[in-house]
């Protein structure tokens, strides 16, 4: 009996209790949803969590756990489960104002989320205890995996590449813009200063179109040796210098084999005595890696996602990503959709710094994912990184930067850019149009810094003045300008010599025939190194707009080119060329709006008359050319606003400068005027001031014969100049010990170059000193930034 009263105390609070859960169920099903929906957030969080380190683990070689798999499942049908139980009750919530309360289906739907509570806070339980990773064995390739962030990843290479002295050529690989260069960049500075690896270093960017001569030009440059005319002289100045040396030869973006024997470069596998030998490259192929030899490759993956949500935070600042709490979140999802690839991570994150709306960041994870649906039938191109990137153009304020951006690409891969002369080509495009050509370098050079702020473009390696593109950047602009590679011919950009080896050409020993498709309208081809071909030009477009042939040694009869067929040219650059005589043709091209002839050797010395006929010509650019105009000629030009005669000296240089000058004065537009005057014993240099009559913004002064240069006296007085002059170059004052600058008047303004920005000093062997007197320099040249002194003992 005492036994029946016990079980029957025990049951009533159990049967009590839960009678009470069942009669409570319809009173408190907002609040067991709520619950629900917390837990069920928790649980997704879990989930993130498992499939980032699947991700990661996956890059490192190693795969997901079968216990991990079937978590996943448990946790995708709970979703399922949950997202069910939550419409039901919305459902509810929306009917139960017209109609009395259904307690029935109110308490089904408290009870399904009270279990389905208990249930999601036991997995997320589980989580804890949870394999997620099984690690896989290693390839059986000889190759190290390495991601591109860390310092860790420099050590373990350079450890791989000192220690090992049997695996003497190392290939890093990777996709591009996956940081390949920085790492051997890295490498290149970490031996220059390690004082325990005394060796040669020796390091070349090579590119796409690189030749196994173009290598061992650079190679010669960087050693300091004498250049021979043959490839087999070369070869051997190569050799000797390096054969009894240690040597590191680092072989930036090599796209196919190159033979490192017929450059000149030892055996790396055959060192004499105790020389080190290493040869170490980069490459986008693995394939490359096989023709090369490489014995040890390390491959360049992505970053992990701690690595590239840092890289992108650094680009995006912490102030944008954390000024809204939807921005942080679209802010995961976008370096998500950039996949860990270091470029993209760059160039996006610095398009986004400036965005503090939510609203911008949501269409940027659209767009993002848009190019990733769109991109799946390119698969195993560059389409993707192209889409990737591509987001940054499509950010750019306006239309004029974007057509500026795309216009970078005309250079080869890894060529410097002057600044000057890519706002020229921008200028002579009609891409930067302003009142005046002051306004116009203003407007160019802010395009460059709004180009270098969001990564599209990078400042050159040791030249101040220069920039350059990343080859994947590079790639892409071309992608985007022959409409995201549809049209393939709408722009034709070639550079390398190798010209046999690109399509539409057709080889005939050193010339070339170059057939222009009807879409065409824009050629652009200048080497990365003069190119000793001849070449003749078919065309058949009416649509070319953009003519651009330079450094072609052998470009001679300009009558190879039929120009007289490219009517509807508004750009002609066919400067650095073997032109010995003027192109008659060029004078039928009404519509040009820019002429660049600078640097051909034109036995003619004088234009011919038909050059008036240009009535619509801007820019005419004749640097280094030693021709002189027939009387009036100019004047009939009367759209010119830019003449450049710089290095042309010719005994009647002066003479004809006043003859100029006094044409350039009946043009209504004309603004800047570059010549170079030499003086003597009968000119002296204040003389020639007073003489300029027109804005001149280059000047090239020479031959002054006296012991001591009075820079203010020479050049100050005349308004052209100080108003005007941005490139001074003193050159060739053979007599010249010392330049001195010494204030003559009250009034700085009239000690002052205001508008100079570069001078140099060229050519003086007796040069000793520059004397400054009751001045100093920010007086007189308040926006210097470049003075140098080249050849000046």
């Amino acid at each position: 009996m005492e036994f029946l009263n016990g079980a029957v105390s025990s049951i009533v609070p159990l049967v009590t209790n839960t009678i009470f859960e069942h009669v409570a169920y319809p009173f408190t099903a907002g609040e067991n949803i709520r619950a629900l929906e917390s837990a069920t957030r928790q649980l997704r969080a879990l989930k993130e969590d498992v499939n980032t380190d699947i991700t990661n683990a996956e890059r490192e070689n190693s795969a997901p756990t079968n216990q991990a798999k079937e978590w996943l499942l448990q946790v995708e049908t709970i979703e399922k489960e949950v997202e069910e139980i939550q419409q039901k009750y919305q459902q509810l919530c929306r009917c139960i104002w017209n109609i009395s309360p259904n307690f029935c289906a109110i308490y089904k739907i408290s009870r399904s989320a009270a279990k389905m509570h208990v249930e999601v806070k036991s997995v997320c339980e589980n989580k804890a205890t949870l394999e997620v990773i099984t690690r896989m064995p290693p390839p059986l390739a000889q190759e190290m995996l390495v991601s591109s962030s860390k310092s860790a990843n420099l050590e373990s290479a350079l450890h791989f590449i000192k220690d090992d002295v049997h695996n003497n050529i190392i290939g890093i690989w990777g996709m591009g813009g996956i940081g390949k260069t920085h790492l051997l960049e890295q490498i290149n500075n970490e031996l220059s200063r390690d004082p325990t690896f005394k060796v040669v270093v020796i390091f070349v960017i090579c590119s796409k179109d690189c030749s196994e001569e173009n290598v061992q030009n650079k190679i010669i440059e960087k050693l300091g040796l004498s250049m021979s005319k043959s490839m087999e002289q070369k070869q051997n100045t190569v050799y000797n210098f390096l054969r009894e040396r240690s040597f590191f030869l680092l072989l930036d973006d090599l796209w196919s084999r190159i033979d490192l024997k017929t450059i000149g470069i030892p055996d790396p596998m055959e060192a004499v005595g105790t020389c080190k030998r290493k040869v170490v490259l980069t490459t986008r192929s693995t394939e490359v890696c096989g023709q090369m030899e490489v014995k040890k490759k390390i491959r360049v993956d992505v970053l992990n996602w701690d690595d590239a949500w840092c890289l992108f935070k650094e680009k995006v600042t912490e102030e944008t990503i954390n000024s809204d709490p939807l921005i942080q979140n679209c802010a995961t999802d976008v370096v998500k959709e950039l996949g860990g690839l270091p470029l993209a991570l760059i160039t996006i994150g610095r398009a986004m710094h400036d965005k503090m709306d939510p609203r911008e960041w949501k269409q940027a994870v659209k767009l993002l994912k848009q190019a990733r649906l769109n991109d799946l039938e390119f698969s195993g191109s560059n389409q993707l990184v192209f889409h990737t990137l591509k987001f940054s153009y499509d950010n750019l304020k306006n239309d004029t930067l974007k057509q500026c951006f795309l216009h970078c690409s005309l250079w080869p891969e890894d060529y410097h850019i002057g600044r000057d002369e890519l706002i020229q080509l921008w200028m002579g495009l009609g891409l930067i149009d302003e009142p005046t050509i002051q306004e116009v370098y203003d407007v160019g050079h802010w395009c460059i810094r709004r180009l270098q702020a969001v990564c599209l473009l990078e400042m050159g390696h040791g030249y101040a003045d220069t920039i350059k593109m990343h080859d994947v950047i590079r790639d892409m602009a071309l992608w985007i300008a022959n409409n995201q590679g549809k049209d393939a011919n709408k722009w034709i950009v070639m550079h390398h010599a190798k010209l046999s080896s690109m399509p539409m050409y057709h080889a005939k020993f050193q010339n070339y025939e170059i057939t222009i498709s009807s879409d065409t309208e824009k050629l652009f081809i200048m080497p990365n190194y003069p190119s000793n071909v001849s070449i003749s030009i078919t065309c058949s477009s009416a649509k070319l707009s953009t003519l651009l042939l330079s450094k072609i040694y052998f470009l001679e009869d300009p009558k190879t080119l039929q120009l007289e067929f490219f009517s509807k040219l508004t750009y002609l650059d066919l400067s650095r060329n073997s032109l010995k005589v003027f192109p008659i043709e060029i004078c039928k091209l009404i519509h040009l709006h820019f002429l660049n002839l600078s640097s051909n050797s034109f036995l003619d010395t004088s234009f011919p008359e038909e050059l008036g006929a240009l009535v619509n010509l801007k820019y005419l650019h004749l640097w280094a050319t030693n021709t002189t105009f027939p009387n009036k000629v100019l004047t009939k030009l009367k759209a010119l606003k830019v003449l450049d005669l710089r290095h042309n000296v010719r005994d009647e240089t002066f003479h004809n400068f006043l003859m100029i000058q006094k044409e350039l004065q009946f043009l209504p537009s004309f603004e800047a005027l570059g010549f170079s005057i030499p003086t003597s014993s009968t000119l002296d240099f204040h003389e020639l001031s007073q003489k300029v009559s027109v804005p001149i913004r280059w000047l090239e002064v020479s031959n002054c014969t006296r012991s001591c240069l009075f820079f203010l006296s020479c050049f100050l007085g005349n308004s052209h100049l100080q108003n005007n002059l941005i490139y001074l170059d003193i050159i060739e004052m053979v007599n010249v010990e010392c330049v001195k600058f010494e204030r003559t008047s009250e009034n700085l303004n009239d000690c002052q170059l205001g508008r100079l920005e570069n001078l140099w000093f060229l050519e003086m062997p007796k040069m000793k000193e520059v004397i400054w007197k009751n001045l100093d320099p920010r007086d007189v040249f308040p926006r210097i930034h470049t003075v140098g002194f080249w050849n000046c003992s």
